[in-house]
């Protein structure tokens, strides 16, 4: 009997990766969006639409839309409008590379079914949100992996639990699971492991995923090529460390090339598409909207009630804690964590529109596959407290949780709104399921067209 506890406290990470398996399965099949035929709606318009304009509607420059051709109901995409007078999509194609294998296997079911296969009837609508699934759950391994590298299974079980049901993540892994958010957590999970492993036992192979990883996190999103500086700064306290990791890049001239090459060849399809619709490689393709540099929103995108981070998602608060702890140890990685999170806050929050349109600051997202490991050093010292103080910061630990669950339900509700939340309207919707004239009054939507100009 003994030896069976001693067992199941072994892998209790494990477990708990299981469980998260079937919660976030259970709610995506629970929720079914792909029955409103509204998985691919807005931002995921564009992330999308370079696979049906390519393999079905053969014209990647989206002129048919300009010869005005009838399109099947529900058919929907979201071009710009380039200088040179061509359409262009706003995003980047790397969400369309990870859909891919989705799409093509809902492709081959529509024609089987006799389902229309036009790029955006119901099995595409399907396929395309539980495509997320599949990723999360990669992710969400490799993490565990990365985790216990360096923390128990407790630690590393409670940063799982954490990350997932304590945060927006579960929102955008369910609700709006083909957005890109839960993509890029499970990328970055891939990344840092990777990173990891290949400066403990330094194998090629995880070159290769390093390479890999790296070049989807910027195809999907230019910013992610911060995650750069988790191998550059490993390790490093001191000037003498940094002489040390520069020697050792250049002693692995073979592995450092494989993985600018895959990032390159990566990344170079989307610098081929700027070239044939723009006549530029590099092109900015958010028209009309714009950094502002000198005047980031950083306070208000953590604590306003606009979508602050820290407000509607109060749990990361031990990440934040957990940093703290990591630099004391002068842990391997805490230069890296805390460089990458103090640079991506200010570039995130630099954007004209820091809010973020959604539940809780989703750009945030991103991050937590970094932040989870900081969370599992705050549980560690947690668990080194006297009883009282241990059982206090996990009851805090457990109300964070089921307010995260329960503001996810009231935003699908459309009681916390998605833009034009603020402390008064918070507090008239804070603990309730219903509508209220005051919480309606309270509502304040924000001037799109005065934050574009940085106003």
């Amino acid at each position: 009997m003994a030896n069976e506890i001693s067992m199941w406290k072994k892998s209790i990470s494990l477990y708990a990766y299981f469980l998260l398996i079937i919660i976030f399965t259970v709610a995506n099949f629970n929720i079914k969006k792909w029955q409103t035929q509204h998985v691919i709606d807005w931002d995921i318009i564009g992330y999308y639409s370079y696979l049906p304009s390519t393999f079905i509607y053969h014209d990647y420059k989206l002129k048919f839309l300009k010869e005005n051709r009838k399109l099947d109901e529900g058919v929907k995409f979201w071009p710009l409008t380039a200088p040179n007078g061509n359409l262009i999509n706003k995003y980047t194609m790397g969400m369309s590379v990870m859909y891919a294998p989705f799409f093509f296997l809902a492709h081959i079911q529509s024609q089987i079914s006799e389902s229309n296969p036009n790029g955006f009837s119901w099995y595409y609508q399907k396929y395309v949100h539980l495509s997320c699934l599949f990723y999360l759950f990669i992710g969400l391994y490799f993490l565990r992996k990365l985790l216990l590298y360096w923390f128990d299974e407790w630690a590393v079980a409670l940063s799982l639990i954490t990350v997932t049901l304590g945060t927006n993540l579960f929102y955008n892994a369910t609700t709006e699971a083909a957005m890109s958010h839960a993509y890029n957590f499970s990328l970055a999970a891939v990344f840092l492991y990777c990173v990891q492993s290949w400066f403990s036992v330094n194998q090629r192979k995880y070159a290769v995923g390093i390479g890999i990883s790296l070049g989807l996190l910027i195809l999907i999103r230019p910013v992610n090529m911060l995650f750069v500086l988790f191998p550059v700064l490993y390790g490093i306290h001191s000037v003498p460390d940094v002489l040390k990791n520069i020697k050792l890049f250049f002693s692995k001239p073979v592995d450092l090339a494989i993985v600018f090459l895959l990032c390159f060849l990566i990344v170079l399809p989307q610098l081929l598409y700027w070239k044939s619709v723009t006549g530029q490689y590099l092109f900015f393709s958010y028209l009309g909207e714009r950094f502002f540099f000198l005047r980031p929103m950083i306070l208000h995108g953590l604590f306003s009630f606009r979508n602050g981070w820290l407000i509607y998602t109060p749990i990361m608060f031990f990440s934040i804690i957990g940093m703290y702890l990591l630099y004391k140890q002068k842990f391997q990685a805490s230069i890296a964590i805390v460089f990458i999170f103090l640079i991506y806050i200010y570039i995130v929050f630099s954007w004209w529109c820091w809010w973020y349109v959604g539940f809780g600051n989703r750009a945030m997202i991103d991050l937590y596959s970094l932040l989870a490991i900081p969370i599992a050093s705050f549980y560690t010292y947690v668990f080194q407290l006297q009883y009282l103080k241990r059982a206090a910061v996990f009851g805090i630990a457990f109300l964070l949780l089921g307010l995260n669950l329960f503001q996810t339900l009231q935003y699908r509700m459309n009681l916390v709104h998605y833009d034009s939340m603020n402390f008064k309207a918070y507090m008239a919707s804070f603990g309730r399921i219903h509508f209220t004239e005051e919480y309606k009054n309270a509502l304040e939507q924000p001037d799109y067209e005065k934050a574009k100009r940085g106003e």
